[in-house]
């Protein structure tokens, strides 16, 4: 999550894209560096992108 999966939301948004994570769709061998990644992604009013339970997306899907 902290390297692989951030770097490329930050290189999606980059060139534009609006990203969404699922989170409990990742993983890390240290919690605390997942936890640490999903904070910096949701910083500065979701700037890289938002994050979402896999839950929280079907449900958006389903509702659209």
């Amino acid at each position: 999550t902290e390297v692989c999966v951030q770097t490329t939301m930050r290189e999606a948004n980059d060139r534009g894209y609006e990203c969404l994570l699922a989170e409990d769709a990742t993983e890390s061998y240290f919690p605390e560096f997942k936890a640490a990644a999903l904070a910096m992604i949701r910083a500065q009013s979701a700037i890289v992108g938002w994050t979402a339970t896999t839950d929280q997306v079907l449900e958006g899907i389903a509702n659209a």
